[in-house]
């Protein structure tokens, strides 16, 4: 329908033996291609977007299921604790019946709590003095610790600056004794020098004594 439209808004020139321009009608075919193609192109982009459309709406659609199963199982297992629920109602609607009858014995327990009532405000006071005592070893064994530590720390800074001079004099000590060392290494390396010297001058006179005896 648009290729028929697209020639009939288009005017081919005429040759002179008849018929239309040969270019012209190239030009029109090669513009048709493209448009075509151009529509093709633009169809499959939108059949791509539709397809993830479609994805997103099943996927949304599954989720929903998913959703309406839980929201079902909920709803059991709520109709489910609502039937427990009612029957621990019912157990203590029980319960209370046996607790009014137990009231009676409660009196009963008031006036032996009021006889006990003296002795157990002295074991409290009993308790409280136990308190007392405990803070304050507590607080005797945190200032022994704290006086501890001070005099631990004194004595380590005490080693420590003795441990510091101590390892300053053995490297002027050892840096003196391998300055020596170096110059008694180059002394004998210079000994077999001088005891060949000294033989050399032996012969030498030797050789003098011999000539004066002859």
């Amino acid at each position: 329908m648009k290729v028929v439209e697209c020639m009939e808004s288009n005017t081919f020139k005429s040759v002179a033996f008849g018929g239309f321009d040969k270019q012209d009608v190239i030009r029109y075919i090669e513009r048709a291609s493209l448009e075509h193609a151009e529509e093709t192109r633009r169809l499959q982009e939108e059949n791509v977007a539709l397809s993830a459309q479609i994805r997103d709406l099943t996927a949304a659609k599954e989720a929903l299921e998913a959703q309406v199963a839980e929201l079902q199982a909920q709803a059991a297992e709520s109709s489910a604790l609502l039937g427990q629920v009612r029957q621990e109602a019912d157990a203590l609607s029980a319960e209370a019946s046996t607790l009014r009858v137990g009231a009676m014995d409660a009196q009963t327990l008031a006036a032996e709590l009021a006889v006990l009532r003296p002795e157990a405000e002295a074991y409290r006071q009993f308790r409280n003095r136990i308190g007392d005592i405990e803070c304050e070893a507590q607080k005797r064994a945190a200032e022994l610790e704290s006086a501890t530590n001070a005099r631990l720390q004194a004595i380590m800074a005490d080693f420590r600056a003795k441990y510091q001079s101590l390892a300053s004099t053995f490297d002027v000590t050892a840096s003196h004794v391998n300055n020596e060392l170096r110059k008694i290494e180059v002394n004998l390396s210079q000994l077999p020098r001088a005891l060949d010297q000294i033989g050399a001058d032996l012969t030498a006179l030797e050789k003098s004594f011999d000539k004066e005896s002859k």
